[in-house]
């Protein structure tokens, strides 16, 4: 059984767990941009993804 997740999945469940109301176009764009998102932070390297974290938190994004 493979329990990898995907970044596709990641995306899903993201908007899954959103509230905001989409147009099927919308989810769709949004779902993609996600899916890309997700891609380029599991590319990271642990210390990559750790200064990505701690800018964020810089800007309040919690």
């Amino acid at each position: 059984m493979d329990t990898e997740l995907t970044p596709a999945q990641l995306a899903i469940e993201f908007l899954r767990r959103d509230n905001s109301a989409l147009t099927p176009a919308q989810y769709l764009k949004k779902l993609k941009h996600l899916e890309l998102e997700f891609a380029d932070l599991m590319a990271l390297s642990a210390s990559e993804l750790r200064e990505e974290i701690d800018f964020a938190w810089r800007l309040g994004i919690h």
